[in-house]
């Protein structure tokens, strides 16, 4: 029988997904902190090492919303999988998550992350980068763990697939980045390409296959493909419109405008500005698209949000997320679940679309 939930940390009533995660949660940390010392019980280290090992943990330690361990575990279970046996694989996959945002944060010169400023605002570019490269040392170590867990082969599998779509994700994450670099401004099906790469399979599809293979569900592997490139487009579209219209997330209003992503949002500005013959702003966008951060100020950012409000971008993208979800839920059908993990799931796609509104 499916367990009820009055509350997850005040924030929605009756959700399975996050009372799936709240379930889970602690078990999840405190499997990432059997490899990483907390900050409070990191003793005295000689050269001021001491100060490296609390970047290493500062991020882990801001915590996250847990979605991709959270994605993993539910899928071991959907898959009638001993979730237990998946705690180490989802601990890694947390752990992956951390270094490739401090990295992230390094490559899109953020200001904030959870709250509070990013490790390169507080310490630094070079020494930043150092503490994310060896959390990815210790998501490598993590992962070897699964050795004593699982059968030799079962871990090599679970460490292969991370292998698989961490390249694909730096495949993503180089075009976002390559299209910063060079002011070009991409239309939706390059945006789409770029994002079933970087969110579709880092974010859904990842750490879903990982679960499905820690439970031996392997026939669940290619149909979580559709199924996860859905969810991950609704994820993604989701993500760009709070990144721009809330500040629920940590982030500062205007985020991705400052940081010159190249998004929906300004995909469908561009083409609503060509088309209606409007030169002088669509040549404004694309100026203030090709500025660095530096360049860039507020008054800028409030242009650029009142054109996407004036042309209808916000609630294009926001009916296109939903649509891609509603695909999601359609895919979900296919793979082969249990009826009871599906339910939560169906609860996560819904979560995913409509979380920090």
């Amino acid at each position: 029988m499916l367990p009820t939930y009055e509350t997850v940390d005040g924030e929605t009533k009756g959700s399975l997904f996050l009372g799936f995660l709240a379930e889970h949660r602690m078990s999840i940390e405190n499997e990432i902190f059997k490899f990483i010392p907390r900050s409070d019980s990191i003793s005295q280290l000689r050269f001021g090492l001491e100060n490296h090992w609390k970047m290493v943990v500062a991020y882990p330690e801001r915590g996250g919303k847990y979605i991709r361990p959270g994605l993993l575990l539910l899928s071991t279970y959907a898959s009638g999988g001993n979730i237990g046996k998946a705690m180490t694989t989802a601990a890694a996959m947390e752990v992956s998550e951390n270094w490739l945002l401090i990295h992230d944060d390094f490559e899109d010169h953020s200001l904030q992350r959870r709250g509070k400023p990013t490790l390169s605002v507080i310490h630094g570019d070079e020494i930043a980068v150092n503490a994310g490269d060896h959390l990815h040392l210790i998501m490598w170590k993590i992962l070897l763990e699964n050795r004593k867990i699982l059968e030799n082969e079962k871990a090599f599998e679970v460490a292969d697939e991370m292998v698989r779509f961490l390249q694909t994700t730096c495949e993503g994450q180089y075009l976002e980045l390559s299209w910063t670099r060079s002011g070009r401004i991409v239309g939706g099906e390059e945006y789409f390409e770029m994002v079933d790469r970087k969110t579709g399979w880092y974010t859904i599809i990842g750490p879903l296959r990982l679960g499905a293979l820690v439970a031996d569900k392997k026939e669940a592997l290619e149909p979580l493909v559709n199924f996860g490139h859905a969810l991950g487009r609704a994820f993604q579209l989701h993500d760009d419109w709070l990144n721009v219209f809330s500040t629920k997330t940590g982030k500062e209003l205007g985020g991705d405008i400052l940081e010159g992503k190249r998004t929906l949002l300004l995909a469908r500005l561009v083409d609503c500005l060509e088309k209606s013959g409007d030169a002088e702003k669509l040549d404004y966008v694309k100026e203030v698209f090709t500025l660095s951060r530096e360049q860039k100020n507020n008054e800028m950012v409030k242009v650029i949000i009142d054109l996407y409000e004036e042309h209808g971008c916000r609630q294009w993208v926001r009916d296109s997320a939903k649509d891609f979800a509603e695909r999601a839920k359609q895919y979900l059908e296919k793979v082969p679940y249990s009826d009871d993990g599906k339910k939560i799931l169906v609860d996560a796609i819904d979560f995913i679309v409509n979380r920090e509104l």
